[in-house]
């Protein structure tokens, strides 16, 4: 009786311990992104997020990040400046309509995580890593971070000597149930 009483309580808690999964809403998130243009910073924002996460703070190993966001969406404030940035010498939204992100290892403690993965621009993949926090919600999880990525590692932008090749992004991703 004992043993089958041990075997039900260890099935329990194994049912209830994995990672939690959650879908990316467009709606209570941000994806923006500042570069220098003529040395001026110029900022920007993408929307269509959308995507999984699976988040567990005290299993990080199982957790996992997918999202994508839709590169016609690119807005700067500036209609012909967005009508260029779709064009084949920047997004080429028309052949590559999303830009991704695959996790591929996330680390770290509460209050201090650390994400890995491959991110997605033009098919063009590139390693990236970058801070970020997860603060809970009623729903599930608000994740937070920034970093920083050079534009022509992705094929963004041509040779232009007028734009920054460097560009800070900066996440604020609703992940919910």
């Amino acid at each position: 009786m004992k043993k089958l009483l041990l075997l039900s309580v260890c099935y329990c808690l194994a049912v209830a311990l994995p990672a939690q999964s959650y879908h990316v809403t467009d709606a209570g998130s941000e994806v923006k992104f500042t570069i220098k243009n003529f040395g001026l910073n110029v900022a920007g924002s993408f929307k269509g997020l959308k995507g999984a996460v699976v988040f567990d703070p005290s299993s990080l190993v199982a957790s996992s990040v997918n999202v994508t966001v839709d590169a016609a969406t690119v807005n700067t404030g500036n209609g012909s400046r967005d009508k260029h940035l779709k064009k084949d010498d920047y997004f080429d939204a028309v052949k590559y309509p999303q830009l991704r992100f695959i996790s591929t290892k996330i680390s770290g403690k509460p209050g201090a995580y650390m994400i890995e993965g491959n991110l997605t621009i033009k098919g063009v993949s590139k390693f990236i890593s970058f801070p970020f926090t997860a603060t809970a919600t009623a729903n599930g999880y608000q994740l937070a971070g920034q970093f920083k990525i050079n534009r022509r590692d992705f094929n963004v932008g041509g040779s232009s000597w007028v734009l920054s090749d460097e560009l800070t992004v900066f996440l604020n991703v609703a992940a919910i149930k």
